[in-house]
């Protein structure tokens, strides 16, 4: 018994930690003028730090507690979807044909997802979800198809923004590294969760430490004067090299432009 009770008391100094450092993300983005460019990742975060504030004294085997995750959950989904939308517009906006392709392969991926895990829930309706509740166990069906699809997604994008040195501010190239790096921690651990596992509490430790770091990074290194100084993942290539890689990303842009134009 005191044990979990030492347990809990090191979750709720996490969950508090993270509020605190979520709340000081809420701060920079506003004070620097950066809610106006990330505007959907700053309506994330916003939510994010509403709900962790409202449950944070709420017991999480509670009626309230289900209740409030139930309904603010889909936002969340939604909100994923979007601000990785977002990151991905604001990396190829000088690309306009790249990220004419991007967007349609995006929603085509996001929505195929839904429609596969949608009709993985229905062979399972009649099968015991064990001692999570149902919706619980349904949402961690349809949410594994969403989150992978947008995690191979940002593989990508994390890929191609490598290979290419293509030129960010320096901003949006940190917020598109830091953003990949808490998705992916945040929701694998959630579907690690979702399966039921003995060791979920220290998913929960591990899924609490990376948003705590990722959090303290948005605050540190996310500046007004950040968006003006351009950057690039150079990969310690020479300039001629950077050069011809951008040539082609440019043909390639422009093949995607006509094409669209037939």
């Amino acid at each position: 018994m005191r044990a979990a009770e030492n347990l809990s008391q090191v979750l709720w100094v996490l969950r508090s930690l993270n509020i605190l450092a979520c709340a000081l993300v809420v701060w920079r983005l506003y004070a620097s003028s950066l809610h106006r460019t990330y505007r959907l990742f700053f309506a994330y975060v916003m939510l994010q730090l509403a709900r962790s504030v409202v449950l944070l004294p709420l017991s999480s085997k509670g009626v309230t507690y289900y209740r409030i995750w139930v309904i603010t959950q889909p936002f969340l989904w939604l909100l994923y979807v979007l601000v990785v939308f977002e990151l991905y517009s604001l990396v190829w906006k000088q690309y306009r044909g790249i990220y004419s392709l991007g967007r349609w392969f995006l929603v085509a991926a996001v929505s195929m997802s839904v429609v596969l895990s949608a009709l993985a829930v229905f062979p399972t309706v009649s099968s015991s979800p064990g001692n999570r509740p149902e919706v619980l166990y349904y949402a961690g069906l349809i949410e594994r198809g969403v989150v992978t699809s947008l995690a191979l997604f940002l593989l990508l994008l994390l890929a191609l923004v490598t290979w290419f040195p293509v030129p960010l501010s320096r901003n949006l190239l940190t917020h598109c590294c830091v953003y990949s790096a808490y998705f992916f921690a945040n929701n694998v651990t959630a579907l690690y969760w979702y399966t039921g596992s003995r060791h979920a509490y220290w998913g929960s430790v591990f899924k609490l430490g990376v948003a705590l770091a990722c959090f303290s990074c948005w605050v540190f290194f996310l500046s007004r004067a950040g968006e003006t100084r351009i950057a690039s993942l150079q990969l310690g290539r020479s300039p001629l090299q950077e050069k011809r890689l951008l040539g082609q990303l440019e043909t390639l842009n422009a093949t995607l432009l006509r094409t669209a134009r037939k």
